[in-house]
């Protein structure tokens, strides 16, 4: 047998077991595939509520809660839905010869949460500033059928510290 006949087997061998790949694939993961499909029709995005504020702004105060303007938005939660909340902004951090950050969390219906936060900074910046990206994301199951309000606070160990282009995203879900 010639080079070309033993590499023409070899491929029909390659394609014989990817066509039996496929039809196993198939065989066991059809029902998987389908459970699957069925979940995402029935998970859904009901409401959808935004706000920005793209101005640069710091909390007036050092080791104080404040709550970034415009920030806060009013949103209905209808039974047996879920609320997802996500927040979003650019930290400038100055360097100092002590720690110094920015620290984010959500207030719903007046509550501080403690948890989610986000941190941006730390110990020992090199430059004499730094921009720090900021994600903080939260959902929860357990709000009550009814109207909420939600803000993010920030809160700043150093006085030059400060925010720039904040967006804050909720929605429902079922």
């Amino acid at each position: 047998m010639g080079k070309s006949s033993g590499l023409a087997v070899f491929a029909l061998l390659i394609g014989v077991g990817g066509i039996a790949f496929g039809a196993y694939s198939y065989f066991i993961f059809n029902d998987k595939i389908a459970e699957l499909n069925s979940q995402l029709k029935e998970t859904s995005v009901r409401g959808t509520w935004y706000s920005e504020n793209l101005d640069d702004w710091s909390p007036t105060s050092v080791n104080t809660n404040e709550t970034i303007p415009l920030l806060t938005i009013t949103f209905e939660v209808n039974q047996g839905e879920s609320v997802y909340f996500l927040f979003i902004t650019r930290t400038i951090i100055y360097s100092n010869s002590l720690q110094t950050f920015m620290r984010f969390t959500f207030r719903i219906d007046g509550v501080i949460l403690n948890e989610p936060f986000s941190i941006a900074g730390g110990y020992d910046i090199d430059d004499y500033y730094t921009y720090i990206p900021v994600a903080l994301q939260y959902s929860t199951d357990t709000l009550a059928t009814g109207s909420h309000t939600v803000s993010v606070m920030a809160l700043k160990s150093y006085s030059f510290n400060f925010i720039r282009q904040s967006t804050l995203l909720i929605q429902t879900y079922v």
